[in-house]
């Protein structure tokens, strides 16, 4: 059921995933205005665009969607260690499946660029990230999770839409989820008292899928993307874990 609260306090920081320098200012901003961070959901992202960069030279799919949240959940890691059972989710989705992480061609340069490829495997890195993490945190209050949403009528893909734009309007409309349908996995991963005890799982349509492809489950390669992601984000001594 969808709920309103019209006491709710909302605060509004701007935020540029694609940008290593707003994640760091934004970080530094929350850390000013809150004293603790019971829940951070990882969800912006840009799907199958054409081969554009970062302001800091990444491949804007790993950029933004990996690498922009890597950081900013790096950098809340103290706020988040302040709550009493904090979250971190992170939204990828169902096409991780088809994703490889290639550590020596991480931003698919010299003619390997796919704007599918790219997503996917961005939305693969997601997964191996919350595997990671939750490692590297089982000794504390946070638990990650990551997750499908499912496919939903947003305007994330419009740089992946071809053919005739009434079938293409007509499918999205019918057959695609709406916005808070599709946000019900990612809640459920919030907010879910029954996955207390679980951490560095994935989800799809509200329960925990355990038959992984073999890409997301390697543990070896979670290492070394988490290894390549402090490289080139450049992340700072004191906030590495």
């Amino acid at each position: 059921m969808l709920a309103f609260n019209p006491k709710a306090d909302i605060k509004l920081l701007k935020l540029d995933l694609s940008s290593l320098q707003s994640v760091r200012h934004f970080a530094k901003e929350l850390s000013q205005l809150e004293s603790k961070v019971d829940i951070l959901i990882n969800n912006a992202g840009v799907m199958a665009c054409p081969e554009w960069q970062t302001e800091d030279g990444f491949e804007m799919q790993i950029g933004t969607n990996h690498l922009g949240h890597f950081l900013l959940t790096l950098h809340l890691l103290p706020l988040l260690k302040k709550s009493s059972s904090a979250r971190v989710v992170t939204v990828s989705s169902i096409l991780h499946c088809s994703g490889e992480i290639n550590i020596e061609n991480i931003h698919l340069r010299n003619g390997t660029y796919g704007a599918l490829k790219a997503y996917s495997n961005s939305k693969l890195a997601n997964v191996l990230f919350s595997r990671e993490l939750a490692k590297r945190l089982n000794t504390t209050n946070i638990n990650t999770y990551s997750l499908h949403p499912g496919v939903i009528h947003t305007d994330l893909q419009r740089h992946n839409k071809s053919g005739d734009k009434t079938d293409v309007g007509f499918m999205e409309r019918h057959f695609f989820l709406t916005p808070f349908m599709g946000s019900q996995t990612t809640l459920y991963c919030a907010l879910d008292e029954s996955l207390d005890n679980e951490s560095g799982f994935y989800y799809d349509n509200c329960r925990r899928v355990d038959r992984m492809v073999t890409e997301a489950r390697d543990d070896l390669m979670a290492r070394k993307l988490w290894d390549l992601s402090c490289d080139l984000v450049k992340l700072e001594d004191h906030l590495k874990i």
